[in-house]
């Protein structure tokens, strides 16, 4: 592992040990905490933000109608997203309850990419809460420095806005606002 990389992976973790970033899964952090620490968090990280279009115009968008034996490439460059793998299933998909699969697309190296979640008949997926993929200010697919970057502005504030227990959907809605699934492209035919 590079150097840098490996120092940003230890500041991350340690900061997370320290309990700086609390998640609703931490067993030693009472909910309270959790959620004193995340709201303001997430409120901090949602006014910071600039509009999600600008990121969504440097994306790529997905078919909205895949076959339903989720191939693990699409047409343009989509390659299946590890962490919601069809192929893995019924053990995959975790941060995106309700998809049976999911892509990555990134039109460069480092900067925004998309996501994009289908359901078993390969129906592309729009409504966040019901499995849809997200945007990403930084795509994790340009290696380790790039996947840090991504679980930096990404992945935590998701963490800090969407799981808090309970789930508070104000505050899951503000990231889902910044992180849209953006729209899809071609006809889908039931």
């Amino acid at each position: 592992m590079h150097p840098i990389t490996s120092t940003l992976f230890v500041l991350l973790i340690a900061t997370s040990a320290k309990g700086l970033l609390p998640t609703a899964n931490d067993g030693n952090l009472n909910q309270n905490k959790v959620l004193a620490c995340n709201i303001p968090a997430c409120q901090n990280w949602y006014n910071k933000e600039g509009d999600p279009n600008l990121l969504l115009a440097k994306t790529l968008k997905p078919p909205c109608k895949i076959s339903s034996t989720f191939p693990r490439t699409l047409t343009y460059g989509w390659s299946v997203d590890s962490g919601c793998d069809a192929a893995k299933q019924p053990n995959t998909c975790g941060l995106h309850q309700g998809a049976h699969g999911c892509y990555r697309h990134a039109l460069e190296k480092t900067g925004p990419g998309a996501q994009s979640c289908y359901d078993p008949a390969g129906i592309w997926i729009s409504d966040p809460w019901k499995g849809a993929g997200t945007l990403d200010a930084e795509n994790p697919l340009g290696g380790p420095i790039q996947s840090i970057k991504h679980g930096i502005v990404d992945v935590i504030p998701y963490q800090q806005c969407c799981q808090t227990n309970p789930v508070q959907p104000q505050f899951c809605n503000l990231y889902f606002e910044k992180r849209p699934p953006g729209q899809c492209e071609g006809e889908v035919t039931a």
